[in-house]
């Protein structure tokens, strides 16, 4: 029996989301503190504080959730588990074929699992798989998003078709 893979997330990819919010709160706040001062209508005063609320809010959130050293995507044998996106293990025996998808102009990387059925209810609903909801029939394409994660794209082929030989497994 192969081990287990277990990866987790990497240090260096999650940098500018953390950042990114956090920038967005300090130029609402400064924007509000310059509209405060001034004699002007003060109606988008109480947007801009809002905004600057929600970016630290989200701020907060993403760097909880980044800097998370925990197993986040387990292979082994039985088949795969992300945690990420439904924590449910997807049998090895339901996915025909898997094949790596990269975004559109620096987006982000996805390895996507087709399954020989209709995907499990937790992950039929997490962020990754939204489109699915949207495509006619369901869809029945898991989307594992691996851009944020601690391994390369050959070692994750790589480590699916030592795990799961009967997987069709392409770019």
């Amino acid at each position: 029996m192969s081990a287990p893979v277990e990866i987790r997330n990497s240090a260096s990819s999650n940098t500018f989301a953390i950042i990114a919010p956090f920038i967005g709160a300090a130029v609402a706040g400064v924007l509000a503190f310059r509209a405060l001062s001034s004699d002007t209508a003060r109606g988008p005063v109480f947007l801009l504080i809002l905004f600057a609320v929600g970016c630290l809010g989200w701020g907060l959130f993403k760097a909880s959730s980044g800097f998370d050293s925990g197993v986040q995507v387990t292979l082994d044998s039985r088949g795969f588990r992300d945690r990420r996106a439904g924590d449910v293990l997807v049998p090895w025996e339901t996915v025909r074929s898997a094949g790596l998808v990269h975004g559109n102009h620096g987006g982000p990387t996805l390895v996507n699992f087709e399954l020989t059925g209709k995907l499990p209810e937790a992950i039929q609903y997490s962020n990754a798989n939204a489109l699915n909801l949207m495509l006619p029939g369901g869809g029945n394409t898991v989307h594992m998003e691996m851009s944020s994660l601690d391994i390369s794209e050959g070692d994750m082929m790589a480590a699916i078709r030592r795990l799961a030989p009967h997987v069709k497994v392409g770019r």
